[in-house]
């Protein structure tokens, strides 16, 4: 390797270890399925907040979540991006489907105190096939 070769791979490096690392995010995985991506943004209120994430099915056989829960929260329910209530979520055969802002979404009412930027939001999923998970979502400023 050549001096100047070996300048720009060291620069390179030096770069890439200072990058700025992204917001807090959780990831998790039980049978086929895997969960990342997942953060909730710190609510304004008591009254609701909305946590995102994505679920990717890597199975040949289509997984549902039947039931989702937070000890945080009264009231845990999936709403579409007309704020329709969603009484499941169905995850295709090797799909995925994305949580995410102005679109679905967990949304949680009546917290019993409301997360702070820097907490963890407890929420537990239940599936029809793979079975039940907890997740801890970082809780974000709005827009991080």
């Amino acid at each position: 390797m050549t001096p100047l070769n070996r300048a720009a791979l060291a620069a390179l490096l030096l770069f890439a270890g200072c990058r700025k690392a992204g917001p807090p995010a959780a990831t998790a995985s039980v049978g086929d399925l895997t969960i990342d991506r997942g953060f909730a943004f710190e609510p304004i209120t008591a009254a609701s907040g909305a946590a995102y994430f994505r679920i990717r099915n890597n199975g040949t056989i289509p997984d549902t979540v039947l039931e989702v829960s937070s000890s945080a929260a009264q009231s845990a329910s999936f709403h579409g991006s007309s704020m329709a209530h969603l009484d499941v979520v169905e995850i295709p055969a090797g799909g995925e489907v994305e949580l995410k802002p102005g679109a679905t979404h967990l949304m949680l009412t009546n917290f019993s105190a409301p997360p702070k930027v820097g907490d963890s939001l407890s929420v537990t999923l239940k599936f029809a096939r793979a079975g039940s998970m907890t997740l801890q979502l970082p809780v974000r400023r709005y827009g991080q």
